[in-house]
């Protein structure tokens, strides 16, 4: 993977949250453009101005449930969308895979301290992807 051209799009509305992750990614691939956006909104916003190498999503931002957002969708996005959520249920990550999110990851310590390798993984297996 190469770092100078991987582009993060974090999608959380809890600021403690944002910070954990940008500071750890940061930390793991500092020449990386790392963009945080708190709603739906700047999301749609962001992707359009730019398309990054992969998103985390958050569940619930400011003014919406992300997971509405990826099924209303047309197509899946071209980018691997990993989403997150502090709680949630079988049914709402087997939807939200279903939607076009390629993870679906309940947030904990530990996931703050290994966002990144998440990241190096999920970006690895998108590129590898059949066709």
């Amino acid at each position: 993977m190469n770092c100078t051209d991987l582009r993060i799009l974090i999608a959380e509305d809890e600021i403690t949250h944002s910070i954990a992750f940008s500071r750890r990614l940061e930390k793991v691939y500092p020449d990386a453009r790392i963009e945080v956006v708190t709603s739906i909104r700047d999301y749609q916003n962001s992707i359009a101005a730019a398309m990054p190498t992969i998103a985390l999503l958050d569940l619930n931002l400011a003014d919406g449930c992300s997971l509405d957002m990826l099924k209303d969708s047309a197509a899946p996005p071209p980018f691997p969308v990993v989403m997150l959520s502090s709680s949630a249920s079988r049914q709402v990550a087997a939807d939200a895979i279903q939607a076009g999110a390629v993870d679906f990851i309940i947030k904990s310590p530990e996931i703050f301290l290994s966002i990144a390798d998440i990241v190096e993984k999920t970006v690895r297996e998108w590129e590898q992807r059949p066709g």
